[in-house]
């Protein structure tokens, strides 16, 4: 009987010591929390701030890339009309 109560008492000390480690892990937790919640209030605002001065940059660079899609079918358009013609002129060399 004494080695069951003995053995029951270790066990209550053990689960009292895993209970003190959890709730101290869970206090630094929640502080950890709280420093991260409050690091990201102050962020927000300048986070916002250079997002709304980088959309002008975004717009233009999305025109400019449309811009150059543009030029790049123009050119393309060119230098197959240029292979059609060079086409036309070797069958009437050869002819």
């Amino acid at each position: 009987m004494t080695v069951e109560l003995d053995h029951l008492e270790e066990q209550i000390r053990a689960t009292a010591g895993l209970v003190a480690r959890l709730r101290e892990e869970k206090r630094r937790l929640e502080a950890e929390n709280k420093e991260l919640q409050e690091r990201m209030r102050t962020m927000a605002p300048t986070a916002a701030k250079v997002a709304d001065d980088l959309k002008p940059r975004l717009k233009a660079l999305e025109e400019e890339r449309s811009t150059l899609l543009d030029e790049r079918r123009a050119v393309a358009r060119r230098v197959e009309e240029m292979l059609t013609k060079l086409d036309v002129l070797q069958k009437a060399v050869h002819a």
